[in-house]
């Protein structure tokens, strides 16, 4: 991972080697600057606003919700949480 501030969150405040559980996680993002989130975690996924820059993106998220902004994040809340 280039940025290795989501690294140190977990090292630091939260003393869990974020390599080990990487596959875990679920990140979700929406933008050209998640692109090196949605390589490192396996289980990423995408707000449907990112489907505005498919096309420069070299890394896709695994999984697009139908729904942009908060109401895509509210959508894979719904599915993942009981």
């Amino acid at each position: 991972m280039k940025n290795k501030t989501p690294k140190l969150l977990f090292d630091e405040v939260f003393k869990i080697n974020l390599n080990k559980i990487r596959e875990e996680v679920i990140f979700t993002g929406d933008s050209p600057n998640d692109e090196p989130m949605f390589e490192y975690f396996p289980n990423s996924v995408g707000v449907a606003n990112i489907l505005d820059y498919k096309d420069t993106l070299a890394f896709k998220p695994s999984w697009i919700t139908e729904e942009r902004g908060g109401s895509g994040f509210a959508q894979l809340a719904d599915i993942i949480l009981p």
